[in-house]
């Protein structure tokens, strides 16, 4: 434990930064107070589709879904003015695709001794799989509420069902609305049933 912590000293800090950044798990990147990205590693270029390359001659904006760029601006200003000392958000990425990649983005300012900035470092989650799944979930709870609200009433003892506020026998429901025809593949009672409501 001590040989490991003593080698650990003899490396440079800069070396430990750099290592710690292209080998993170989640996506980090160095971005510019304009937007640009300065520094970003393999977890950013998979999530996003471009090569280091070609994310090093983006900004930010040019891959931010236009509805989530504004609130994303907003947050720049206020870490720029002091207003925020870091902030997060969920966003959408546009893919190299085309397709969209949603992301937890936290984002904390660094600045010069003197307060002038300098960059910004950018942690960034895809939660794409999380955000489909809840999109699943809302269409399922939509459709559930939908059906439930669409449901129809019956009276078991009068035999009836309720269609835009009128009761009326289920036969005539099957037969009128649904174009069904009873047959007498049904038992004698359920035929005596239906034929005393018929009668009516």
């Amino acid at each position: 434990m001590e040989d490991s912590a003593k080698s650990l000293e003899s490396v440079p800090a800069g070396v430990m930064f750099k290592s710690a950044f292209y080998h993170a798990a989640i996506g980090m990147a160095l971005v510019a107070p304009d937007g640009r990205f300065l520094q970003v590693n393999e977890s950013v270029c998979r999530l996003t589709g471009y090569s280091e390359e070609e994310l090093l001659r983006l900004r930010f904006q040019d891959i931010t879904h236009p509805d989530d760029l504004d609130l994303d601006l907003e947050n720049v200003a206020k870490l720029l003015r002091g207003d925020l000392s870091r902030y997060q958000m969920e966003k959408r990425y546009f893919h190299k695709d085309g397709s969209i990649v949603w992301i937890l983005l936290s984002v904390s300012l660094v600045s010069h001794e003197a307060g002038h900035p300098l960059f910004f470092i950018s942690q960034i989650q895809d939660i794409t799989a999380r955000k489909k799944s809840e999109a699943s979930l809302h269409h399922a709870a939509l459709e559930i509420e939908r059906l439930r609200s669409g449901l129809l009433k019956v009276c078991a003892w009068t035999k009836r069902i309720e269609l835009d506020g009128r009761w009326m026998p289920i036969e005539d429901f099957l037969s009128k609305t649904l174009n069904l025809r009873l047959t007498h593949g049904m038992s004698e009672e359920a035929v005596k049933l239906f034929g005393k409501e018929k009668r009516r």
